[in-house]
């Protein structure tokens, strides 16, 4: 293990946190960044939560400071997805239902990605978590949790990301865009998430002759975790994606996380995913490795503090799937997941990939490059993105240059 991770023994268990980031990381990638996998909901400052918790009297485990609601909501030990996710249980209350909270976060993160130079990112969530029109809602599929009933609609939760999206890009210079999620274990939200990404875009290229610019959502995404069905996706998912992509909706779907090489098949065949979130697994299949990472170039959303802490892939960096995915030349990017969770940035995630997994300056930069490709923005769009990018192209491939 580098220098740069936290790493200690601690009754059996091992314990990581993300690496800090100096001047001289920040100096040596001072390139433009793309992330396009970010959970929004899974995104909320530490003292937001505290702030909001304490004004709607919502217990989060006792914590009574910002280091306290780290302690409770943050995940240092490697586990798996399910343990990760169950922290959403405890901190999703603050914002669900509060069209004020939803578009601060929105505005925050804004913030908080222009700090690391972040220039575009692709922020995903379910409208139908956030929202409290739906009777008898649970907070999460198998919960006994159920939310108070309002007048906070799926549509008015995208709306609410769009007021906070526009705030952060016009005060800090970036760009910012909404993923609709569908959530396993919920199978009557499924077509309405569908339904509500074809009025995006019909409405987009009728009346803005733009991809799907009127509320920034630029495609539909699959999450969560049902009854331990982790990435097994129901007909009506499958349906929705059909639909999804027959009528020019753009898709990304989780799958190689905790699935194995056939849910990464099943998500680009069946589901016709464009771009694979976390994908890891589909190295344990060489010849399905060699058609979809290679020959096909499909882009994986790689995430690799939150691939070690959800038991995605063994806690031995070297060895990390991205390693041979940068050698190979394989498209993938590098992203946080659920920042909320794991205290991470994007920084920390780039120098974990650098100082850890190995990957060189030319590589590193490489993620961005093929990042800003994968994007779901307009080909038209992107021309200024890649010609900031070039201008930062690295000249060398050591490793710390």
């Amino acid at each position: 293990m580098g220098q740069i991770m936290s790493l200690f023994q601690a009754s059996s268990t091992i314990m990581v946190s993300p690496p800090s980031i100096d001047q001289e990381f920040i100096e040596s990638n001072k390139y433009p960044k793309f992330e396009l996998h970010l959970h929004l909901d899974g995104a909320i400052r530490h003292a937001t939560l505290l702030e909001l918790a304490q004004q709607k009297k919502i217990d989060l485990k006792g914590a009574k400071t910002v280091e306290e609601v780290k302690r409770v909501v943050v995940s240092h030990e490697p586990a798996n997805l399910s343990k990760v996710l169950s922290a959403f249980d405890l901190f999703l209350p603050c914002i669900i239902g509060d069209k004020d909270a939803i578009e601060r976060v929105a505005y925050e993160l804004c913030e908080d990605q222009a700090k690391n130079s972040v220039c575009y990112f692709e922020a995903r969530y379910s409208p139908h978590l956030l929202c409290n029109t739906i009777k008898d809602h649970k907070i999460w599929p198998n919960d006994d949790v159920f939310r108070e009933k309002g007048d906070l609609s799926p549509q008015n939760v995208v709306e609410a990301v769009k007021r906070g999206f526009d705030r952060g890009e016009k005060e800090f210079k970036l760009t910012a865009r909404s993923i609709l999620c569908c959530i396993r274990g919920y199978e009557d939200w499924n077509n309405e998430v569908l339904e509500l990404g074809k009025f995006v875009v019909m409405f987009s290229f009728i009346f803005l002759a733009t991809n799907l610019k009127h509320l920034g959502v630029v495609a539909i995404d699959v999450a969560g975790c049902a009854s331990g069905a982790d990435e097994k996706y129901e007909p009506s998912v499958i349906k929705v994606f059909k639909a999804a992509a027959e009528r020019g909706i753009h898709r990304t779907v989780h799958a190689g996380e905790s699935g194995g090489p056939k849910s990464v098949i099943n998500a680009i065949e069946e589901m016709k995913a464009e771009r694979i979130g976390h994908g890891y697994r589909l190295t344990n299949d060489e010849a399905a490795y060699q058609k979809y990472a290679l020959e096909k170039r499909i882009h994986f959303e790689a995430c690799p503090y939150s691939s070690i802490m959800t038991g995605a892939v063994p806690l031995n960096w070297p060895e990390h799937p991205i390693k041979r995915w940068a050698k190979d030349g394989v498209s993938f990017s590098i992203n946080t997941d659920d920042p909320t969770c794991f205290d991470n940035t994007i920084l920390t995630d780039m120098r974990i990939a650098r100082d850890e997994i190995g990957l060189n300056a030319l590589e590193l930069w490489k993620t961005q490059f093929d990042a800003c490709a994968a994007s779901f923005l307009p080909d038209e769009e992107k021309v200024e993105m890649f010609r900031l990018l070039k201008n930062f192209e690295p000249k060398t491939n050591h490793l710390n240059s």
